[in-house]
C-alpha cells in the first residue's frame, strides 16, 4: 500500500482540486480517496500538487536520429514520403543506431513526467520489432501505430491493403498514417475498416498546413478533414487548418484530435484553433511530434500551447483545458480512464507547487526538476 498525503489532487475527469490523501494498493488500484485515512508507505506531497500523469499523445521518436538537421528545409522537404528527409535518414540508419535513439528518448519522456506514448513507426513489422526492443527494459507503456511503404505504391489494390493492414496489426496497437492525399483513398478506407474491425487504433495527419486543404478541394472538392472523417478515422493528427464546413463536421462526428502546437510553430505552418475545439467540446490531446525538432517535454508543449492559442485567438483557453490536453484526454483516446479516482489505475505525479493556482503552476512554471515523485500503475 501506497498513500500519498498532504498534497492537492487534481481528481476526476475535471482535475478538481482537493486536499485529500490517495491511498493505492499493491495492484495499482486507488483504493480510497480520504483527507484522514492512510496506510502503508507514506508520500508526502506537501506543497506539491498530485496529477494524473503526461500522455505523449503524437511522436515520432525514430526521428532522434536526425535532431536539428532539417532548419530551414520546407515540411514537404523533411518529412513527405517516401523520399522526405527524414525517410532516406532512416533507410540508412542501422537498427543498432535507431534502438539506441529511440530508447534515450524515451528515457527523457520517463524524465519528462510521460508514463505513455502514442508512435507513428515507420518501416512495417521490422520497424515495429525494433521500438519494442527499444522500450522492452523501460518502465513506459509505448502504443505503437505501425505503417508499411507498400501503402504508397500506386497499383495496391484494397484487397491488398487489407491483408498488408492484418498483418501488421498482428505487431502492433493500429496504424498511422501520414496523409489523407498519400494513399489510394480507397485503400485509407480499407485500412480504417480493418482497425475498426480487429478493435485497433486508426490514426492520421490531416489539414496540417493550409496549401494541403487547398490540394485537397482542388482535387476532390472535399477537405482533407472530410475525407478523413468520411473514411472512418475517429482520431485526427493535427488539424491545424480546418476550413469552410470542417468546424461543423468536427463537432457533429466528435473524433478525438490530437495536436502539436510547437511542430506547427517550428514548421511555420500556423497555429491550431484548439480554443475553438474546446469550446464546442471536442476532446483535445497533445504531441510533441518529431524528436527531429522538438524534445518529447510535455512541460514545454503546454506552455507553449497556453500562450501561442491566447495571442493567436480572441477567444481563450485555460490552462486546466491545457492539462487536460496532456492527461486525461490523450488517455481517452485509448479508451483509458487514468483520472485521480477511486477504483482506478492511474498513473500519478507529485509536483512542486509554485503558485495558488495549481492549472498555472503546472502549465506556465513547472519543469521536469518539479517532479517530486511518479507513480506508473504501483511502481514509482
Amino acid at each position: 500500500m501506497i498513500t500519498i498525503k498532504n498534497g492537492l489532487v487534481l481528481v476526476g475527469f475535471n482535475l478538481q482540486p482537493q486536499k485529500t490523501n490517495v491511498i493505492i494498493n499493491d495492484e495499482g488500484m486507488i483504493t480510497k480517496l480520504s483527507p484522514t485515512h492512510q496506510e502503508g508507505e507514506i508520500i508526502d506531497a506537501t506543497d506539491c500538487i498530485v496529477t494524473p500523469a503526461f500522455i505523449n499523445a503524437h511522436t515520432h521518436i525514430a526521428d532522434t536520429i536526425i535532431k536539428d538537421q532539417a532548419d530551414g528545409m520546407t515540411i514537404q522537404e523533411i518529412v513527405e514520403p517516401p523520399h522526405g528527409l527524414k525517410h532516406r535518414k532512416l533507410g540508412e540508419a542501422t537498427d543498432e543506431e535507431l534502438i539506441t535513439q529511440m530508447h534515450q528518448t524515451a528515457k527523457e519522456m520517463l524524465y519528462n513526467g510521460i508514463s505513455t506514448f502514442i508512435d507513428f513507426r515507420e518501416g512495417g513489422i521490422h520497424g515495429i520489432e525494433l521500438l519494442k526492443k527499444a522500450t522492452y527494459d523501460l518502465p513506459i507503456n509505448a502504443c505503437i501505430l505501425g505503417r508499411s511503404s507498400k501503402y504508397h505504391d500506386e497499383d495496391l489494390t484494397p484487397e491488398q491493403a487489407r491483408l498488408i493492414t492484418r498483418e501488421l496489426l498482428q505487431h502492433c496497437d493500429g496504424i498511422g498514417l501520414s496523409g489523407i492525399q498519400d494513399i489510394n483513398y480507397e485503400n485509407i478506407i480499407e485500412i480504417a475498416r480493418v482497425c475498426h474491425e480487429e478493435d485497433k487504433l486508426a490514426l492520421i495527419h490531416v489539414a496540417e498546413y493550409y496549401q494541403l486543404q487547398e490540394q485537397s478541394l482542388q482535387q476532390t472538392n472535399q477537405t482533407e478533414i472530410e475525407l478523413a472523417l468520411k473514411a472512418g478515422f475517429t482520431t485526427l493528427v493535427h488539424t491545424t487548418h480546418p476550413v469552410l464546413q470542417d468546424l461543423e463536421l468536427l463537432v457533429e462526428s466528435s473524433p478525438f484530435i490530437v495536436a502539436c502546437p510547437r511542430s506547427n510553430g517550428m514548421l511555420s505552418v500556423g497555429v491550431p484553433p484548439l480554443s475553438a475545439y474546446t469550446e464546442n467540446g471536442l476532446d483535445v490531446a497533445l504531441g510533441t511530434d518529431n524528436v527531429m525538432f522538438n524534445q518529447p517535454d510535455m512541460f514545454r508543449e503546454m506552455e507553449y500551447t497556453l500562450k501561442a492559442i491566447r495571442a493567436t485567438y480572441t477567444n481563450k483557453i485555460t490552462a486546466k483545458d491545457v492539462l487536460k490536453m496532456a492527461t486525461i484526454n490523450g488517455f481517452k483516446i485509448l479508451g483509458k480512464d487514468i483520472s485521480i479516482s477511486e477504483g482506478n489505475v492511474s498513473d500519478i505525479l507529485v509536483i512542486k507547487q509554485k503558485s495558488t493556482d495549481p492549472y498555472l503552476s503546472i502549465v506556465n512554471r513547472s519543469t521536469p526538476e518539479d517532479i517530486m515523485n511518479f507513480i506508473i500503475g504501483n511502481q514509482m
